[in-house]
């Protein structure tokens, strides 16, 4: 609980709705203590030249987006990232409207590289 209280209070003052990742060792933290799945949700395009590792590449944009999330275990964590962090929060938005609760948006893919994150 600790882990997620200043990522929402940060995106609270930022006006948006789903946590925010402080950094790039709290997505370490969740990934690795918490087992959470790392969610793209770019175009197939942006994955291909380079994403997050072990992250799965779902568009959002995609007409089967909601279809194949909601096939995704409520019961875990999820890092979702995108270019910018917009499209994540959109992502985010339909992960809490399908019963999601523990989501964290990653925000933008190069920020997470500039942090260190691993990257494939």
């Amino acid at each position: 609980m600790r882990l997620l209280l200043l990522p929402l209070l940060l995106c609270g003052l930022l006006g948006l709705t789903a946590a925010c990742a402080e950094d790039a060792s709290e997505v370490q933290r969740l990934i690795e203590e918490r087992g959470a799945a790392v969610l793209d949700v770019r175009t197939p395009d942006e994955y291909a030249a380079g994403h997050v590792e072990g992250a799965v590449n779902i568009d959002l944009a995609a007409d089967d987006f909601r279809d194949r999330v909601a096939q995704l275990p409520r019961g875990r964590y999820y890092v979702v990232y995108c270019e910018s962090g917009e499209r994540s929060t959109q992502a985010i938005e339909v992960m809490r409207g399908l019963g999601f609760g523990s989501v964290v948006n990653g925000g933008g893919y190069d920020s997470l590289v500039d942090l260190g994150i691993p990257t494939e």
